[in-house]
C-alpha cells in the first residue's frame, strides 16, 4: 500500500528510536488519525483469509503528543487541503508504451486521442502542429502556443464514436487538414500567437466540431479545395484584437459551436 496513514501517540516523550527501531511501549494507545478505512479493510481481509499480517506492509506516519483537537486538525487539512499532481506525464507514459491496463479511468478516446496528439507533435512533421504543443512537464518555450493538456481534449469527437480507431492514420489525416488550412489562409500560422486559429478556439472549432465530419466525407487529396472557402473569411477575422472576427463568438463550448458553425458556412457544410 503505497499511501502512507498517520497515527498518533498522545504521551510526549513515550517512544523510542534507537539504531534504526522504532519501540513503543506496553499499554502505550496508539490512536489512527487518517487511514481507519484502510486499516478495516485490511483487517477484515485477515479475518476472511484472504491475507496473512506478516504478508503485507503499509507505511505509516506517526506523531507524537498531539491532544484530540489537533488530531482532528490534521485529519481535516489531510482530506480539505491536500491538492492533487498533474498526472498528464504518468498517463502519457503509460499510453505511449502501452500499458494502458494500469490507466482504469482512462476512456478509449482519450487513450487514442493522446496517441494522435503525439504523431502529430512529434512525428508528422508537414503539419502546423509539429513541435509546437507543449508535453506534460516540458518547459515552456517561444514555440509552444498549445498544451497537450488542451490538445488533446479537442479530438474527443473524432474518436468518441467509434469509428476512428487507428490513432496513426487519423493523425495523418489531420495533419493534412491542418496543412490544408495553412495553404488556404498562411497568414495567422505565421503569427499564431497574434490570432485565434491555433488557439482554443480555432482548435476546438476545427478539432471538435468541423473535423469529425470532415475527415470521414473527404478524401485528403480533396481537403485543399474543399477548405478553399476560407479565402473568403480573410486572416484578420482570426486576428486576436479583431472584437468582430473569430473573438466575437467568445470562449466555452457553446462560443466554440457558434464559431464551428460560422466557419462551415463557408466551407459547405
Amino acid at each position: 500500500m503505497p499511501v502512507a496513514g498517520l497515527l498518533n501517540v498522545r504521551e510526549s516523550g513515550r517512544l523510542k528510536y534507537k539504531g534504526g527501531k522504532l519501540t513503543i511501549p506496553d499499554g502505550i494507545s496508539v490512536w489512527v488519525v487518517d487511514m481507519q478505512h484502510r486499516l478495516k479493510g485490511l483487517v477484515h481481509a485477515k479475518e476472511l483469509g484472504y491475507l496473512r499480517a506478516d504478508h503485507f506492509q503499509f507505511p505509516v506516519v506517526i506523531t507524537e503528543g498531539l491532544n484530540q483537537v489537533d488530531e482532528a486538525a490534521q485529519f481535516y487539512i489531510i482530506n480539505t487541503k491536500a491538492k492533487k499532481m498533474d498526472v498528464a506525464l504518468t498517463r502519457r507514459l503509460l499510453i505511449e508504451n502501452n500499458q494502458i491496463d494500469l490507466l482504469s479511468d482512462v476512456k478509449d478516446w482519450e487513450r487514442l486521442a493522446v496517441r494522435a496528439t503525439i504523431e502529430l507533435n512529434t512525428k508528422l512533421r508537414d503539419n502546423p502542429w509539429f513541435g509546437v504543443i507543449r508535453q506534460p512537464n516540458e518547459e515552456r518555450t517561444q514555440a509552444h502556443i498549445a498544451t497537450e493538456k488542451s490538445f488533446v481534449p479537442s479530438l474527443r469527437q473524432i474518436f468518441i464514436q467509434g469509428k476512428f480507431k487507428q490513432p496513426r492514420k487519423v493523425a495523418k489525416k489531420l495533419a493534412a487538414f491542418w496543412a490544408a488550412i495553412r495553404d488556404t489562409c498562411p497568414e495567422p500560422f505565421r503569427e499564431p500567437k497574434q490570432h485565434l486559429l491555433q488557439k482554443t478556439p480555432g482548435m476546438f472549432a476545427f478539432n471538435f466540431f468541423i473535423a469529425p465530419i470532415f475527415l470521414r466525407r473527404h478524401d485528403t487529396r480533396n481537403f485543399r479545395r474543399k477548405l478553399s472557402g476560407l479565402k473568403d473569411l480573410g486572416p484578420n477575422f482570426w486576428r486576436r484584437r479583431n472584437k468582430s472576427g473569430a473573438k466575437r463568438f467568445g470562449t466555452g463550448m457553446g462560443g466554440y459551436a457558434n464559431l464551428a458553425a460560422h466557419v462551415k458556412s463557408y466551407i459547405g457544410m
